[in-house]
C-alpha cells in the first residue's frame, strides 16, 4: 500500500505564497530603483545596472546589519526606519572611503512573512537609499521556520557597493601629523550599544511608550528608534572640495576603535572632549550609570563622522557642511605617534 504524499513546504512553515505577496507589496513602494542605469531590478534572479563612466574605476563595498535595535523596533510594532538604519550602516563606511554608494541589497531573515511588514520594513531601506542617492537593487527574503525563539522575530541586512574614480579615494597614507580632526552631529544613537541601551532600560524599569525625560512630546521609543544620519551626500561634496585626508565613521567601538582606522601607523589622534556638547540622549544614558570611559568605548557621543583635513582646508570644510545644514567643529588635531594608544583623549565630555 502506498504512502500518503500529504506532506506541504507550507505545511512545515514556509509560506512561498506569502513570499510572493510581500514581493508584490514591496515592489510597489520603491522609488530609488527609478535611475536610468538600472536596467533591471527587484524581482529578477540579479539586478542589473551599467557602470558610470569613471576613469579607472573602483568599486568599494561594505555590509553591516541594524543590532538589536531590531528589538525595540519589534517590541513596539514599528518597523517604518529600522531599513534606513540598515542602509546607513553600510552606506556611510563606504562613504568614508570617499567613494560614493552606487546600489544597495538587503536580505530579511524571519521566522514567518508577513507580507505588510516586509513591505514596510523594506520601503525604509529604499528611503535609506534615496538619502545616501544610490539604487535598492535586489534582495531577499528568506522565511526560517524554527530558527528563532519566537515566530515573529527577524533580522535585517544588507550591503552597499559604492565606486570612485581610484585618484578620488582618500588616502590614510596621506594623514600627517599637524592635520585637524573635524566633527560631524550624529543625530543620536544611530545603531550601536543597543544591548547596553536595553538593559538600562530594563534595569532602571522605563518603558519605550514612557515620556522622554529631556525631549517633551517624544517617547523613550521615539527616541530610541531615531533613524541613522547618512552622510553620503556632504561626504561627497566634501570629496569634490578636496578638503579631506581621510574619514571614520564612528559605530561600535566608539572613538578610539574607529579614528584609529583613519589613521596611519605613526600617527595618533588627540580628541578635545570639550569641543562639543552631546545630545541630550547621551547624558541620560550616562545618569542611568555608564562611566564615562565607557561612553566613549560604546556610542557615538553625538559625533557621527570625524574628518582629518589639512589645516588650510577646515574652513572650506566646515563652509561646505554648514551649507548642507550639518552642524560640525574641529574636535582636535593628529600627532606624531612614538609609543601609546593611536587616540587619546584630553577632556572631558561636557554633560
Amino acid at each position: 500500500m502506498a504512502e500518503e504524499k500529504d506532506f506541504t513546504y507550507k505545511g512545515s512553515g514556509v509560506d512561498v505564497e506569502a513570499g510572493a505577496e510581500a514581493v508584490r507589496l514591496l515592489r510597489s513602494r520603491l522609488k530609488s530603483a527609478s535611475n536610468p542605469l538600472v536596467l533591471s531590478g527587484v524581482g529578477g534572479f540579479g539586478g542589473i545596472m551599467r557602470m558610470p563612466p569613471l576613469k579607472d574605476a573602483v568599486l568599494v563595498a561594505g555590509t553591516d546589519g541594524v543590532g538589536t535595535k531590531l528589538m525595540l523596533a519589534r517590541q513596539l510594532g514599528r518597523y517604518d526606519t529600522i531599513g534606513i538604519d540598515c542602509v546607513a550602516m553600510s552606506a556611510n563606511d563606504v562613504s568614508v572611503t570617499g567613494a560614493v554608494p552606487f546600489l544597495f541589497l538587503d536580505y530579511i531573515v524571519c521566522g514567518k512573512v508577513v507580507p505588510e511588514r516586509i513591505a514596510e520594513i523594506v520601503a525604509g531601506v529604499d528611503e535609506g537609499c534615496l538619502r545616501a542617492d544610490c539604487v535598492l537593487l535586489g534582495g531577499e527574503v528568506g522565511e526560517h521556520p524554527g530558527h528563532f525563539v519566537h515566530e515573529d522575530d527577524f533580522d535585517l541586512s544588507g550591503t552597499c557597493v559604492g565606486i570612485a574614480s581610484r585618484d578620488e579615494l582618500w588616502r590614510v597614507s596621506s594623514v600627517k601629523a599637524g592635520d585637524v580632526l573635524v566633527g560631524i552631529a550624529a543625530n543620536g544613537l544611530h545603531s550601536n550599544g543597543y544591548s547596553l541601551v536595553r538593559r538600562l532600560l530594563e534595569k532602571h524599569g522605563v518603558g519605550l511608550e514612557d515620556a522622554c525625560p529631556f525631549d517633551a512630546g517624544q517617547t523613550v521609543g521615539d527616541v530610541a528608534l531615531t533613524p541613522t544620519t547618512i552622510y553620503s551626500r556632504v561626504l561627497h561634496d566634501l570629496g569634490h572640495a578636496g578638503v579631506v585626508r581621510s574619514a571614520a565613521h564612528i559605530t561600535g567601538g566608539g572613538f578610539a576603535e574607529n579614528v584609529e582606522r583613519a589613521l596611519p601607523m605613526d600617527a595618533a589622534a588627540v580628541i578635545d572632549l570639550a569641543a562639543w556638547q552631546p545630545p541630550p540622549v547621551f547624558p541620560w544614558l550616562h545618569e542611568l550609570g555608564v562611566a564615562h570611559d565607557e561612553m566613549l568605548r560604546t556610542f557615538n557621543c553625538g559625533v557621527g563622522i570625524v574628518l582629518v583635513a589639512p589645516p588650510d582646508g577646515v574652513a572650506k570644510a566646515l563652509d561646505v557642511l554648514v551649507a548642507a545644514r550639518f552642524e560640525a567643529w574641529p574636535m582636535g588635531e593628529v600627532v606624531e605617534r612614538h609609543k601609546g594608544d593611536a587616540v587619546r583623549y584630553r577632556g572631558e565630555l561636557a554633560w
